[in-house]
């Protein structure tokens, strides 16, 4: 009897049970769990335990999020000397936001940004850490990694780093940004294992030093990049996958333009990498409306018009992909949503006319494709001709009578506050100066709710790069 209950997960109980107790207990203590026993142990660093919890619906939301923190950065004190990299959670005072003139041109309110933004770096050197929230439990903290071993551990991460996640792997990737202090372009990549730590890893670095370039995850262990601009704030073409079970780089054949400051798409269920606008060396500020979009297929990039008609505003933040469609009777259909501000729509109106939102196809393969864009309005709270948008999809969930929802979370830098929805405004005194937001969109008639996130001041900094992820 005592040897069988030692291999039960929980003496006395079924393991079937004890299955359904574990899976049950928030992801905050799943670092103290593993030290109860082996079994334990073994159980909590497997992949097929947090699978577990995603389809029994226990899994945590999470939001994570690139950050600024205060500089100089206070050090914990009593902090573990380990010959790993540590993780350390801590809480940070009040970042101030980025302020902007309010310019009558929004390629001079985009050029006036990135003008403050080194401008205060240079000033007052910034560290970037990791946030993350919880969307289940509505609480904040902060992760930094720590790397080396002695003397020669150092802090942070690099900044305007890309953030994205790998769910089927449990893993959160950091790529590219600046070198904090030559502000030059990095190749770094880091790797936050969430299921067996979690803990931090450095990966191979990409082959181009790069930063603000395109980003996405495709096919699960995939993860692509293309465009930014290098230390001479030259746009690139070149582009570049890695595979995360090899952890190797290679490069992709040029796409056909220069994109800085683009944004990177993928779908569930499909191979291929999209790349939509971004602007040349020579046109800083001025955004194609064009996309490119990768077939590893074939290897070939195919250039597809008219995807992004905002000339003047960055798909950057404020553009993310939500559906696909397979169909092999209608061909492919790629769903994305477009966040903006009641002013932006004005001013876009005002200088190039309605918004055609008619879907764009092309043909590839002997199959049609459909690239389907809606716009979806901010909360009257969120203003401004520019404002800094960060917006990440959270997993949709089915609701009464089969109706899907879809949920993202949206965070912006310049003063909102507040709950807004199609019935009623509220304000948070606590939260003046920022906000965040959870929005829910029926897939049918398109109509979404606002609810605002509390948020403590030391997490009050825009985020650059953001992901989610179910653990």
């Amino acid at each position: 009897m005592t040897q069988l209950a030692d291999r039960n997960l929980i003496p006395g109980l079924p393991d079937e049970i004890a299955m359904e107790c574990l899976i049950r207990v928030p992801y905050k203590f799943h670092s103290n769990m593993k030290s109860v026993c082996h079994t334990w142990q073994n159980l909590l660093s497997s992949l097929s335990f947090y699978q577990e919890r995603i389809k029994s619906g226990t899994a945590e939301q999470l939001v994570c999020q690139i950050q600024p923190l205060p500089s100089p950065c206070p050090h914990l004190e009593g902090e573990a000397e380990e010959e790993d990299s540590t993780l350390v959670v801590s809480e940070f005072p009040r970042i101030g936001n980025i302020k902007k003139e309010d310019e009558d041109q929004q390629q001079q309110d985009h050029r006036h940004q990135q003008q403050q933004q080194v401008q205060e770096i240079n000033n007052s050197p910034l560290q970037y850490g990791l946030s993350v929230y919880n969307c289940d439990n509505q609480t904040w903290q902060r992760i930094r990694p720590k790397f080396g071993s002695g003397n020669s551990k150092t802090w942070g991460i690099p900044m305007f780093c890309q953030c994205v996640t790998l769910q089927s792997r449990g893993k959160l990737l950091l790529l590219g940004g600046w070198d904090p202090a030559t502000l030059e372009p990095v190749p770094n990549v880091y790797v936050l294992d969430m299921v067996k730590g979690p803990s931090w890893r450095r990966a191979a670095p990409m082959l181009v030093a790069r930063s603000f370039f395109a980003c996405a995850v495709v096919g699960g262990s995939k993860v692509y990049v293309a465009g930014g601009h290098d230390n001479q704030k030259n746009a690139l073409k070149s582009a570049e996958v890695y595979d995360v079970e090899a952890d190797e780089w290679r490069m992709l054949p040029e796409m056909e333009e220069e994109r800085d400051e683009c944004q990177g798409m993928s779908w569930d269920g499909d191979d291929r990498f999209w790349v939509v606008s971004g602007y040349g060396t020579e046109s800083q500020g001025r955004f194609r409306a064009d996309a490119e979009c990768y077939n590893p297929a074939t290897g070939i990039w195919s250039k597809v018009a008219g995807v992004w008609p905002f000339p003047s505003i960055s798909p950057r933040g404020t553009t993310t992909p939500i559906a696909s469609n397979n169909s092999s009777t209608k061909g492919k259909q790629c769903h994305c949503l477009w966040f903006l501000s009641k002013e932006q729509l004005i001013l876009q109106q005002q200088r190039h006319g309605e918004v055609n939102l008619i879907a764009k196809e092309y043909e590839e393969e002997e199959r049609k494709w459909k690239m389907v864009s809606s716009i979806v309005g901010l909360p009257n709270t969120i203003t401004g001709t520019s404002p800094c948008v960060s917006v990440t999809r959270l997993g949709d969930f089915a609701k009464g009578n089969n109706k899907c929802e879809q949920r993202m979370f949206v965070m912006t830098g310049n003063g909102s506050r507040g709950t807004s929805s199609s019935s009623a405004e509220a304000t948070c005194s606590e939260c003046e100066g920022e906000g965040a937001f959870i929005m829910e969109r029926d897939n049918k008639n398109g109509n979404t709710k606002w609810t605002h996130v509390h948020m403590p001041a030391g997490f009050s900094g825009f985020p650059y790069s953001a992901s989610h992820i179910l653990i």
